[in-house]
């Protein structure tokens, strides 16, 4: 190999391993993707209270939930949700509770915070939102 060609690479390499871990918004996002992983687990939840709906014409509060007996497993160990509740705030939504966790790192403190999927009936399907207690960077942008 040309030798000029083996100095550009390595230059390049080094360049790109100096951008990737010295730059403090790709920090920042990544703390975003850790709570963005943890909204995810929600999804399963999401699917559960469409189908309800689409079944009932209804969304359930938090009595009608349990005793519907729909129980959703979601493996929570690895991710920085402590856990997640349907209709305690509402017919329907969904809350997603926060925990820092030893193992996971955040800059910041998210522990007793929380995320609301918000359903609202639109036609013949649910549209969601979402309002927060986390700090603003970490919620997804359609909650700020």
């Amino acid at each position: 190999m040309n030798k000029t060609l083996i100095i550009l690479i390595l230059a390049v390499i080094v360049l790109s391993w100096n951008f990737i871990f010295t730059d403090s918004k790709k920090l920042e996002l990544t703390d975003s993707a850790k709570v963005l992983q943890g909204l995810s687990m929600a999804m399963k939840y999401k699917t559960a209270i469409n189908e309800y709906w689409k079944d009932t014409g209804s969304l359930p509060d938090v009595d009608v939930w349990q005793k519907s007996g729909k129980k959703i497993e979601v493996d929570l160990s690895k991710s920085l949700v402590k856990n997640i509740e349907v209709g305690v705030d509402g017919a329907g939504v969904i809350s997603v509770y926060f925990t820092n966790k030893e193992t996971i790192k955040l800059a910041k403190e998210i522990d007793g915070t929380k995320v609301m999927l918000i359903p609202e009936p639109k036609g013949e399907r649910l549209a969601w939102g979402c309002k927060g207690t986390l700090e603003k960077e970490y919620l997804p942008k359609k909650c700020q």
